[in-house]
C-alpha cells in the first residue's frame, strides 16, 4: 500500500478495516515448502522465483492434488490458488511426452496469466504448455497443438472450437483444473464444459477452484468429482482482511472531481473499475481530455494483441492507472497495486470482493476505495447481504450525496471548472478518432450532443460544447452496461 494516505474530496472517507484473528500462542508452525512433498527441483524453482513459503490454500491443496485425489477449493482472491494446481501437474507430468494436463479458465487474461505461472515452474523441466484463447488466428493454435505440449490451457469456447474442427482430442488427458469456476458459469460456459467433460477420460483427476461456491457450482461438482476433498480457506464472500476498504458518497455531478482528485493524491499504481465497456472507453477519453496520460483502459472489445499490450505496459510502469471491467477484474494479477477504485459499483455484488482482490495480494496490504452515488442504492443492500453485515454510513438508507454541486464538473459537461488539470490541446498520441468525442460527457444522448454542437463557442473560446471554466471538457457520467 502506499504511505501516502487518501482522503474524501468532500469529506472523510468511509473507512473499514478487517478484523484478523489472534494466532493461538501455541499455533503449530505453518508449514514451508518442503513439507509439502514437492521435489528438490521444484523447491529450487521456488526459491529462484522469490517463493518463500506457501500460502494457507497452496498448503492444503498441494499435498492432496500430488496424492491424486479430487478437489473442490475456495479461497480469497489473491491467495497463490494458480500455484496450487500447476506444481502437482509439473511434479505428475515432469519426464512425460503427450498431452496430460488440461486447464479450463473463463478469460483471455487468466489462462495467459496461468501459462506465465507454467512458465516458471514446468518450462525449465522440459514441459512444454501452450494457451488456447480467442483473438489468435486458429492456424497458429494448429501448429502449437502439433507439438503436443504436456498441459493446454484454454477457455471453454476456444476448445471447444478445435474440437469441432478435429485439431485435437482429450483421450489421454490425466488431471483437469477448471479455475475459477465460478466466473466460466456465470459467463454462459455451462454448455461447453459439459462437452468437454465428456470428451475426457473418466479415469481422471478433476480439480475444481472457485472464489465462490453457488448452486450451479455445487451441481458441477457433483456431475464431475469423484469423492473430492473439500478446502475452504477462509467465507469466500468475505473481503481480503489485508485491504482497507474506504466509501466516498459522492452525486453524480461531483464523482468525477471526487476521482481527479484521488488520483492525484495517489501516487502509487491503481486499478480503476467501472461496470461496462462503453464505461471504460469513456472514463479513458475523459482523462486524456483533461491531461491525464498515464493512464490504459483492457476489456473485452480490445483486441487481443491491444489488450495484452495494454496490461504488459502497466505491469512494467508505463502506465500508473489501468481501467477494467469485471470480465478482466480476475484476470488481472499484478504484484503491488497500491489501490482499487470502484468508480461504479458492479453488476454483481459477488464481483466487488473480486475486484478489491486485485490489491492486498499474497499478504501485502492495500486500499480498496468505492464511490456511492444515490442510485447504488440496490446494489449497495445487495453487497451487505452477501458480506453479511453493512458498511459504516453505507446502508441502502444512507446513500447519500456529501458535495452537493460545488463547482465540480457536471456529467453533462456543464461549467464550474473545480479543481481539474487544464485540458491539453490536441489529441494524444496514438489515440484514434473513434468513439465518443472526449469534450461529450459519457451516457450523453444524441439529442444532447446536437444541442451541444450547435451552442458555438463557450466564453473562453475552446469549441463544442459547454466547457467548464478552465476549458475542460464534460466529466465522465453512467453507462449503460453492455
Amino acid at each position: 500500500m502506499n504511505e501516502n494516505s487518501t482522503t474524501a474530496p468532500s469529506a472523510e472517507p468511509v473507512s473499514v478495516t478487517p478484523e484478523t484473528t489472534p494466532t493461538p500462542a501455541e499455533a503449530a508452525p505453518a508449514p514451508t515448502w518442503k513439507d509439502l512433498g514437492l521435489s528438490e527441483r521444484v523447491l529450487e524453482l521456488l526459491a529462484k522465483a522469490g517463493f518463500t513459503k506457501p500460502t494457507s490454500i497452496q498448503s492444503e491443496s498441494i499435498p492432496l492434488a500430488l496424492e491424486g485425489h479430487d478437489l473442490i477449493a475456495s479461497a480469497q482472491t489473491g491467495t497463490g490458488k494458480t500455484a496450487s494446481f500447476v506444481l502437482p501437474m509439473v511434479e505428475r507430468f515432469a519426464g512425460k511426452e503427450g498431452t496430460f494436463g488440461l486447464i479450463l479458465a473463463p478469460t483471455r487474461e487468466i489462462a495467459q496469466q496461468i501459462q506465465t505461472t507454467l512458465e516458471l515452474f514446468a518450462h525449465p523441466q522440459g514441459l512444454r504448455s501452450i494457451v488456447l484463447i480467442g483473438g489468435i488466428d486458429m492456424k497458429i493454435d494448429a501448429k502449437a497443438l502439433a507439438t503436443y505440449p504436456q498441459i493446454i490451457v484454454a477457455t471453454p469456447g476456444r476448445l471447444c472450437d478445435h474440437l469441432d474442427r478435429g485439431n485435437l482430442w482429450l483421450d489421454f488427458i490425466q488431471v483437469v483444473v477448471l479455475d475459477e469456476a465460478d466466473r466460466m458459469l456465470d459467463m454462459g460456459f455451462a454448455d461447453q464444459l459439459n462437452r468437454i467433460m465428456q470428451e475426457v477420460p473418466q479415469d481422471r483427476q478433476t480439480l475444481i477452484f472457485s472464489a465462490t461456491f453457488p448452486p450451479t457450482v455445487e451441481n458441477l461438482a457433483r456431475k464431475v468429482l469423484y469423492e473430492p476433498k473439500r478446502i475452504a480457506i477462509g467465507k469466500p464472500t468475505v473481503a481480503n482482511a489485508s485491504v482497507e476498504q474506504r466509501f466516498q458518497h459522492v452525486s453524480d455531478e461531483s464523482k468525477p472531481r471526487a476521482f481527479m482528485r484521488l488520483l492525484r493524491e495517489e501516487k502509487g499504481t491503481i486499478i480503476v473499475f467501472t461496470k461496462s465497456k462503453d464505461g471504460a472507453t469513456r472514463l479513458w477519453r475523459w482523462l486524456h481530455s483533461n491531461g491525464v496520460y498515464d493512464a490504459t483502459f483492457i476489456h473485452s472489445d480490445r483486441t487481443q494483441s491491444d489488450r495484452e499490450l495494454a496490461l504488459k505496459e502497466f505491469k512494467e510502469g508505463k502506465y500508473r492507472i489501468l481501467i477494467a471491467t469485471d470480465v478482466a477484474a480476475r484476470g488481472i494479477h499484478v504484484d503491488n497495486v497500491a489501490h482499487v477504485i470502484n468508480y461504479e459499483l458492479p453488476m454483481e455484488p459477488e464481483d466487488y470482493i473480486h475486484r478489491i482482490g486485485r490489491t492486498g495480494r499474497q499478504g501485502a496490504t492495500g486500499i480498496a476505495t468505492t464511490f456511492i452515488t444515490p442510485k447504488d442504492r440496490r446494489t449497495v443492500s445487495l453487497i451487505e447481504k452477501l458480506l453479511g453485515k453493512k458498511f459504516p454510513g453505507m446502508s441502502a438508507d444512507d446513500v447519500r450525496p456529501q458535495d452537493g454541486n460545488r463547482g465540480g464538473p457536471r456529467p453533462h459537461g456543464g461549467g464550474g471548472g473545480g479543481n481539474r488539470p487544464p485540458q491539453q490541446g490536441g489529441r494524444p498520441q496514438g489515440q484514434q478518432n473513434t468513439g465518443p468525442r472526449p469534450d461529450v460527457a459519457p451516457g450523453e444522448g444524441g439529442q444532447k450532443r446536437r444541442r451541444r454542437r450547435r451552442g458555438g463557442r463557450g466564453r473562453n473560446g475552446s469549441g463544442g460544447g459547454a466547457p467548464g471554466a478552465n476549458g475542460s471538457g464534460g466529466a465522465p457520467g453512467g453507462s449503460s452496461s453492455s
